[in-house]
């Protein structure tokens, strides 16, 4: 069995959907740990790591969420385990996470620096385990990423740590990248694995992401909160004024209003929309609720007011679900065509 350990350089480089995709790619029967949560969910009296969830439905595993992962908080940790202690369960955990697979992905924290405290920092990670250091840069402007894999190489110690290579992911220009930045990267001697372009796309969220994040209830459209969110629009005006507004009429849009403003669910209703959230617990009419039935269109009810539940949506970290079958089989086509997986192990 081959350990790689997929680690980012900064937060949100899309460390979790590479694996996704190499997963769907390599077409190995492949296991997933992630010992560090970053992500916490509590349901049913059941702690576990949201993406740890996400990634073992994907693999197909029968492994339970909250069994690929050490812990959350690093108080607990550090009152639970010694350096010592953390190295036997780590290597306990890849070794039931690998079991009967012939690839062990194992997920480390949101960059490099992350779980440092409680010796589960992504280097820290590979030399228990003794895998391959997979590097994921990207997530902000494209010559970020090469400083990032200049200071890893100039400013940290990977003594005992093979480092695969790097993975330039949510790259806005590949064909510039590869003709300057590759270069660079060249000759600080990292592996350019691939260049992932940016794929906007994979950034929309689903209504029914939505609704979870904002634990708001659905009063219609059950049947069609897997439609993505291209745009957003916050109906603080009259109508008249909404309806001259472009940015109205632009399709698969998410409104979020009062729901006293039936004017502008009215509206919305009339036009491309995704989904309506609506603030302050108010409920419109009872005719309103069965247009929006009918016409299958989402309404979510919210606590918060206006001003809070569109910065809720505005703050919202877009993350893949188990049900975004058109995400996973885009994740699996970019790193096809742009990773070189027969380097990786």
């Amino acid at each position: 069995m081959a350990n790689l350990v997929v680690a980012s350089t900064r937060k949100s480089s899309g460390k979790t959907a590479m694996i996704l995709g190499l997963a769907r790619a390599l077409g190995k029967s492949a296991g997933y740990i992630k010992p560090l949560g970053d992500r916490l969910l509590y349901k049913k009296k059941r702690l576990w790591d949201y993406d740890a969830a996400v990634v073992l439905s994907a693999l197909g595993s029968n492994a339970l969420a909250e069994e690929v992962t050490i812990g959350f908080e690093r108080s607990k940790l550090r009152y639970m385990y010694d350096e010592e202690q953390i190295s036997v369960r780590l290597k306990e955990l890849s070794s039931l996470g690998g079991e009967g697979r012939s690839l062990l992905f194992v997920e480390c924290g949101s960059d490099l620096m992350h779980g440092s405290s409680v010796h589960l920092d992504a280097l820290s990670v590979a030399r228990c385990v003794g895998g391959k250091l997979l590097l994921v840069a990207g997530g902000g402007r494209d010559d970020a990423i090469v400083d990032d894999v200049a200071f890893v190489k100039r400013s940290v110690d990977t003594s005992g740590v093979e480092i695969a290579g790097v993975i330039a992911n949510k790259v806005m220009d590949p064909d510039d990248f590869r003709m300057t930045q590759a270069q660079e990267l060249k000759q600080l001697g990292v592996p350019l694995l691939g260049v992932v372009p940016m794929r906007p796309e994979l950034g929309r969220a689903s209504v029914r992401f939505l609704a979870d994040c904002l634990f708001a209830r659905v009063i219609s459209g059950e049947g069609n909160l897997d439609q993505q969110v291209h745009h957003i629009f916050v109906g603080a005006m009259s109508a008249d004024a909404a309806l001259r507004d472009p940015s109205f009429r632009k399709e698969n849009k998410l409104i979020i209003t009062s729901g006293d403003r039936s004017d502008m669910i009215l509206a919305a209703l009339e036009t491309s929309t995704a989904g309506i959230v609506l603030a302050n617990n108010l409920l419109p009419p009872a005719n309103i609720v069965s247009r929006a039935a009918e016409r299958n269109v989402p309404i979510l009810l919210v606590p918060t007011d206006t001003f809070q539940a569109a910065k809720q949506v505005d703050d919202l970290e877009t993350l893949i679900t188990r049900e975004d079958r058109e995400k996973l089989a885009l994740l699996e086509e970019l790193v096809r065509d742009n990773v070189a997986v027969d380097k990786i192990l």
